[in-house]
């Protein structure tokens, strides 16, 4: 062992490696040195260090290998996030053009309610359109002929228009016409044969779309309008399209409703202007023969007095309660057709409310005897000065009195009259008249005051009259600057309550 190249003995010891210290000892294993205990105790530490680091190595490899497949998930992971970001950005841009022609249709819809024309609304639909989808120039034409109307958006489009016959659709319009449904062209030249498509094409007009306007499912006009290619996509636009379509054919339906029942309003009031100005010139036509009826038959009545009894006496009486009755219905219908006129005068004076108020009852009070009715007057002490029209305040008391009596039967017709102040401090007197007769249903009630209307036709025909009488003394009681209303129950009576300013 003298020539044993020992380790130990090495002066370059320090320098060596773990590995290299290994395999000297593994080549001298039974060198004295080896076998002493420090050796012992370093062979050991030594194999525990290369053991520790194979293992290192192990992990490390191992390491190796995890953060290779990591980098593999990393790239898929970033190309997943790539894609997403594109499919994002795409849905984005979708989601905004969508929003944007949500927002058109809108502003269309909106602006179009507000029209007060078709010309209008035409106006509206091309303007906004063009200005939220990038349109250079938007035509309307008639489905049934006549010139165009235009909406140039911009300098472009004014040079195309010389191109376009006026008021003859291209084909993308026709095709709307016929099929009632929006046409889309991203290229004119691949959808026309015109002359002018290549000139349209130069100018930059490329693409087009035609919208029909149907009112009532038949289209009225055609809308096309013409820009550059590449006007959002051919899906979301013709959706859109479609709707503003469908908003301004209601719009346009209901301008025409409109119009027609403005007409008929003005035609139907111009008729009754007509027959209220017709009646009320008739009105001394009509009573004057009938004012001689009744005066010829009061002349023969006293006349017949003077000779004695008479068997026609009785029929003289009957000749004029019938005129009487005749008469009455006659001055309701001209009074109502004079207030509708316009041409009802009202005359202001001051009178006792009260003294008036008697005088009507006691004029009326045959009428009340008939049915054996009594008449009770409730009138405030304060009601000597009144300024109103005396002759159409006794005209109401009459017609309500009147009315009362008809539809009660042995019982009692209040007659009541208070002054009252407003909340605005205003003076006012109040007029009541109220009976315990049959009384009315609130339906009854709510058709009381319309012309010709009665609350029991079967009662009315055996009471008499036109239907007139309340309407009379509400058209009064509004020339007057006052109302009427009623109160009433089934089997409990009614209450008509009047209120007119006092002066």
């Amino acid at each position: 062992m003298d020539d044993c190249d020992c380790v130990f003995g090495r002066a370059d010891l320090a320098g060596l490696g773990d590995d290299e210290v290994l395999e000297h000892l593994d080549r001298c294993g039974t060198c004295p040195e080896v076998q002493s205990d420090p050796g012992r105790v370093l062979l050991e530490r030594l194999r525990r260090s290369a053991r520790d680091l194979r293992r290192t190595a192990n992990r490390a490899r191992q390491a190796e290998r995890e953060l290779a497949e990591l980098r593999v998930e990393v790239d898929r992971s970033e190309q997943r996030i790539a894609n997403l970001e594109r499919v994002q950005k795409v849905s984005t841009r979708e989601v905004l053009q969508k929003n944007a022609l949500l927002a058109m249709i809108s502003s269309i819809t909106i602006a179009a309610n507000e029209a007060e024309s078709e010309a209008d609304v035409y106006r509206i639909c091309m303007h906004k359109v063009c200005s939220a989808s990038g349109w250079s120039l938007a035509r309307l034409t008639p489905a049934s002929g006549g010139s165009s109307r235009w909406h140039v958006a911009d300098r472009l489009a004014s040079e195309f228009t010389g191109l376009l016959v006026d008021g003859e659709p291209t084909s993308l319009g026709l095709d709307a016409l016929r099929g009632g449904k929006p046409v889309w062209a991203p290229d004119l030249r691949a959808r026309l044969d015109a002359p002018w498509i290549e000139r349209a094409a130069a100018l930059g007009l490329r693409g087009g779309a035609a919208l029909p306007v149907v009112v009532g499912g038949q289209v009225i006009a055609v809308v096309e309008f013409f820009g550059t290619a590449g006007e959002g996509t051919a899906t979301a636009l013709m959706l859109a399209m479609a709707t503003i379509g469908a908003e301004i054919g209601r719009v346009l339906a209901r301008l025409r409703a409109d119009e027609a029942a403005a007409h008929a309003r003005d035609v139907a009031e111009v008729a009754s202007r007509t027959k209220s100005a017709f009646l009320a010139s008739m009105s001394h036509e009509l009573r004057t023969p009938l004012n001689a009826i009744l005066g010829y038959a009061d002349l023969v009545h006293e006349i017949l007095d003077e000779q004695g009894p008479s068997d026609v006496r009785g029929d003289i009486v009957r000749i004029r309660q019938a005129g009487e009755h005749l008469l009455g219905l006659i001055n309701n219908i001209l009074d109502l057709s004079k207030v509708e006129a316009g041409r009802m005068p009202v005359i202001c004076e001051r009178f006792d409310l009260g003294a008036l108020i008697r005088d009507t009852a006691d004029l009326l009070r045959p009428l009340l005897d008939r049915r054996n009715n009594v008449a009770c007057l409730d009138l405030a002490g304060d009601l000597l000065d009144v300024e109103t029209d005396p002759t159409l305040v006794r005209q109401i008391l009459f017609n309500l009195i009147s009315n009362a009596a008809k539809f009660t039967d042995a019982g009692t017709i209040t007659i009541a009259a208070t002054r009252q102040t407003d909340p605005s401090g205003a003076p006012w007197f109040q007029l009541a008249v109220a009976d315990t007769g049959i009384g009315m249903t609130e339906e009854q009630c709510a058709q009381l005051f319309e012309p010709y209307r009665q609350a029991d036709p079967r009662l009315a025909r055996r009471a008499g009259g036109t239907g007139l009488g309340l309407t009379l003394c509400r058209g009064l009681c509004t020339l007057l600057g006052g109302t009427i209303a009623v109160y009433s129950a089934p089997g409990r009576g009614t209450c008509f309550t009047v209120r007119l300013p006092l002066g």
